[in-house]
């Protein structure tokens, strides 16, 4: 079967290569045969050669060549499959053919050999290519290397072999040159120039991705790493979430709206309509993107719009996309459900609480309590709305009652930044730790234990900000953690609130009566002037332990007195900068005046550290 059926197609066998390439690397067959040793293939090309002797001595010309490659394809067939002899045939075919610029027969036996073989799938196929379009001679030989190359180079970028597609893309422009096919010649420069833009993306995306490393929630990161998972990669599941904690407001609010789903054709239309007005203010192909994902929310309304005059916007917007040429994606799951559970709206009590869970729990399919590889363990916390910080009055009564913990490094007197009372929605559900990370958990993974209060489950302390993160990132590259998907990081100081209240409203999250705050925390009178082994006490409504006391513990965000007058009321992430990083919940040194959930907050430098400062830390889900 030719290789170029007509303009731009290629084999269905090629088709089926470049497909494994895009996805996994590979073909996701049967199991494939190990690559034979260096000794098994130099006996079977030892028989290979006496087998086709005569052959090989007669094969002058390239029609007599293009022939012999082809009876080695077919005595290939009639080998024991997964055996060396087998491998042998198939690479020599694969030579012979690529050696006179048969591309179509060439990339026969790379199909056979990928199929069955482990080979390294990319640099098989752009080898082969690079050679045939050196060795093509004629007019027909160059169009089907350069059309061959110009739909493998892309799959090549986008599996991020940059330098293999530009060397590729290169050749078969050279080649198309040759052939005087000049339309051709000139889609291949400008795909040189696109691969060349999506080489330099990928560099700011791999410094994005080094910052995230430290900073999960650092907002440029966040956004040149959203950016390019959807508008370079079209990845828009990884980016989305990435685009809803960027610096770009309109990005974020749309982003945060696609994250939430929608629960009918009504709301799926205002999605698509948040995209499509943030598409209106761009040009070129991230306008095009946009409209895309627009257009991926409107096919979802439009059946149950019909009849109407928003169902004949929709239509006509799909209308205005299907002439951009290119596939609307395909959503990988509903993004919305009847059946998706209401947010956890503040104020509720316990047996609410648990029942927000359990919901959420069914509907992500993961369950309430969930234990790691190194044996932490979490509680769901399912995303809902609450009440943060003070009002100007309580900050005020607060200030003249309070004595701020002197504590060493630690920023004093945090009170004025604490207002104003603000209503804040954490639209994500994640996992938090249900106990501050213990001594024996952090000298598991960072291989030391900085804790001046020595005790295997006690809490970790005298650790600084950056100590924290770090033991984040470590817990995230644990490979039975990578098996599991499973990505670590700080809270957030909103997503600390949050878990911490579990609904309630008053100074603590059992309430407003003091007396009993013993029973959930370890502070200056309870504490014996030291840390206590994690878990001893009353958990709050989600089922966390000592967010009261025991130790300080770390956020992801950056401090800024000014910080709540702006926060958006959609997942807060902090300032973009500061000198100072926030803890949250108070310690067994905090005095009883300084406790309450607007109120037990302090900041410090983020290279400081106190035996009074330890951490929590989440798992993030993926709704």
């Amino acid at each position: 079967m030719p290789f170029i059926q007509h303009r731009h197609r290629i084999s269905i066998q090629a088709i089926l290569v470049l497909t494994c390439i895009a996805t996994n690397g590979g073909f996701a067959a049967a199991e494939k045969a190990p690559v034979p040793d260096e000794a098994a293939e130099q006996t079977a090309k030892k028989a290979a050669g006496e087998l086709f002797a005569d052959r090989f001595k007669q094969a002058k010309t390239t029609a007599e060549k293009t022939a012999l490659a082809t009876d080695m394809l077919d005595a290939a067939g009639k080998v024991q499959p997964g055996s060396a002899d087998r491998y042998v045939l198939l690479k020599i075919a694969r030579d012979i053919a690529a050696g006179t610029g048969d591309a179509a027969t060439a990339l026969q036996a790379v199909e056979r050999l990928l199929e069955q073989f482990d080979e390294p799938a990319a640099e098989l196929i752009g080898e082969t290519l690079l050679v045939a379009a050196r060795e093509a001679t004629t007019s027909a030989q160059h169009k089907a290397v350069a059309e061959a190359a110009l739909s493998f180079a892309g799959k090549l970028a986008d599996a991020d072999q940059y330098d293999t597609a530009l060397r590729l893309c290169e050749a078969a422009r050279s080649s198309a040159q040759r052939a005087r096919l000049y339309p051709l010649t000139k889609e291949l420069t400008a795909q040189i120039e696109g691969i060349k833009f999506q080489q330099v993306q990928s560099e700011v995306y791999r410094r994005a991705l080094s910052i995230l490393d430290d900073e999960p929630t650092e907002p440029a990161a966040n956004l040149a790493a959203g950016r390019h998972l959807c508008f370079v990669k079209g990845d828009w599941n990884r980016g989305v979430p990435m685009l809803a904690l960027g610096s770009d407001e309109a990005l974020r609010a749309v982003a945060i709206k696609d994250l939430r789903g929608a629960n009918s054709a009504e709301e799926q239309a205002a999605i698509g309509d948040g995209w499509w007005d943030l598409a209106e203010t761009k040009q070129g192909e991230e306008r095009d993107t946009l409209r895309l994902r627009a257009g991926l929310w409107y096919r979802q309304a439009e059946p149950k719009l019909a009849g109407g005059l928003a169902g004949l916007k929709v239509k006509q917007r799909l209308e205005v996309i299907a002439k951009l040429g290119r596939e609307i994606p395909t959503a990988p799951s509903p993004p919305a459900s009847p059946q998706i559970p209401p947010l956890a709206i503040a104020p509720f009590d316990e047996q609410t609480a648990k029942q927000h869970q359990a919901a959420w729990a069914k509907h992500l399919k993961v369950p309430v309590l969930w234990t790691n590889s190194i044996g932490m363990r979490f509680a769901l916390i399912p995303p809902g709305e609450f009440d943060m910080g003070s009002t100007e009055e309580e900050v005020a009564r607060v200030r003249e009652e309070s004595k701020v913990p002197k504590v060493p490094g630690a920023a004093p007197g945090r009170l004025p930044s604490e207002a104003p009372k603000h209503r804040v929605r954490i639209t994500r559900p994640y996992y938090a730790g249900i106990y501050e990370v213990n001594q024996a958990e952090y000298e598991r993974v960072m291989g030391t234990n900085p804790s001046r209060l020595k005790g295997s489950l006690r809490p970790v302390e005298d650790v600084t900000w950056h100590e924290a993160v770090e033991f984040c990132r470590r817990l995230s590259e644990n490979p039975k953690e990578k098996t599991a998907g499973a990505v670590y990081r700080l809270l957030t100081e909103a997503e600390w609130e949050h878990a911490c209240r579990a609904g309630a409203t008053g100074r603590y999250n059992f309430g407003d009566d003091a007396e009993i705050l013993g029973q959930y925390a370890w502070w200056a009178k309870t504490s014996g002037n030291k840390t206590q082994p994690v878990g001893q006490l009353r958990p709050n409504a989600f089922g966390l332990f000592d967010m009261h006391g025991n130790v300080w513990e770390w956020c992801a965000d950056w401090h800024a007195d000014d910080y709540y007058a702006i926060s958006p009321a959609e997942d807060p992430a902090g300032p973009d900068s500061g000198s100072s990083r926030i803890l949250r919940g108070g310690s067994w040194r905090t005095a009883l005046q300084d406790y309450g959930e607007a109120r037990t907050v302090t900041s410090a430098s983020p290279e400081a550290r106190s035996s009074a400062w330890g951490f929590r830390v989440a798992r993030t889900l993926t709704p």
